[in-house]
């Protein structure tokens, strides 16, 4: 049998929500397009997020009953994000939001799938409202869900950005990226959910270790505004957090280093893992080979994704009436 054909949906970025206010959103079902997101870069712990072109599309209706609490764990954080943006929007909820997730981002693997879900129940029931929250005040909604901002920024705003908390909001910045960069994945087949790995990190660390990580996070910001890819390496190297992670995941420096001897430019753990992603411009095939070669070393099993970075964050339809 075949797959019935996807409807076809006009995209654009949501920086004009308002122009949906007088527009019967109220009745209509809001599609929205969201980008998985890989943080940290290895130094980066907590600052540092990049959104990826993989993307998966969740749709916020409004219904005049109401509705059962869905039963999928992703959906109802993406309810729950939807009835925060109507609570801070000062409005009222309509009786029952139908909300629903299709995509292939993986769960559990450090991707932002969390993220990504909020993202976009924030920005369909920011829409649903007419648009009275901007990015910016989406972004301080979602961090406080999410319990940091580091997949939530690039999430909704795309590209690799660096964000940092200043009183109850947030700053960011944009950091270029050099042309014909990719990020090839290893996803294994076990999970580690963020609370759990976060579970492992040191309490406390030394002065030459925050020093180690403040001085390379630095230098990964200005060897990817610059161009400078040999210096990918010594940029994205760790002490804070990927150690003791690497406690979980036992085969996590191998697959680091075999992506390194098929020639990428650097690997880290993304987020909280279970993903190692590799960076490259080339030999994308070699380099998946040799993480997935490995990772079966290590007795682990996973699954390659070959994507890029995307410039892009969360991109809402014109409105999809069903």
């Amino acid at each position: 049998m075949r797959d019935k054909p996807k409807k076809q949906v006009a995209w654009r970025r949501p920086k004009a929500l308002s122009v949906l206010e007088s527009s019967g959103m109220s009745s209509v079902r809001v599609s929205v397009r969201v980008p998985a997101t890989s943080a940290n870069l290895g130094p980066g712990f907590d600052c540092l997020g990049m959104a990826l072109a993989l993307t998966a599309e969740v749709t916020v209706e409004p219904r005049d009953e109401p509705l059962e609490v869905p039963k999928d764990a992703l959906e109802r954080l993406i309810l729950a994000a939807a009835h925060a943006a109507y609570q801070a929007a000062g409005r009222t909820p309509p009786k029952g939001l139908l909300v629903c997730w299709e995509g292939d981002i993986p769960v559990a693997r450090g991707l932002g799938v969390s993220a990504a879900g909020r993202a976009a129940g924030l920005l369909g029931a920011n829409a649903l409202c007419g648009g009275p929250l901007s990015l910016d005040d989406l972004l301080v909604i979602g961090a406080h869900l999410e319990g940091h901002a580091d997949n939530m920024a690039p999430a909704l705003f795309g590209g690799l950005r660096v964000v940092v908390q200043a009183g109850e909001g947030y700053l960011h910045q944009q950091v270029p990226l050099p042309e014909g960069l990719k990020v090839v994945l290893f996803v294994p087949d076990f999970i580690m959910p963020t609370e759990e790995s976060r579970q492992v990190l040191p309490r406390q660390v030394s002065r030459e270790d925050a020093v180690h990580n403040i001085a390379r996070a630095a230098l990964l910001i200005a060897a990817l505004s610059q161009g400078r890819l040999d210096l990918l390496d010594a940029a994205t190297q760790d002490r804070l957090h990927q150690p003791a992670r690497g406690q979980i995941f036992t085969a996590m420096d191998a697959i680091m280093g075999g992506a390194h001897e098929a020639g990428a430019l650097a690997a880290y753990l993304s987020g909280g893992g279970s993903t190692i992603a590799a960076l490259t411009t080339e030999r994308e095939e070699d380099i998946a080979r040799a993480m997935s070669d490995a990772a079966l070393a290590g007795g682990y099993t996973g699954r390659i994704i070959v994507t890029q970075p995307s410039p892009e964050g969360a991109i809402i339809s014109e409105g999809d009436a069903s």
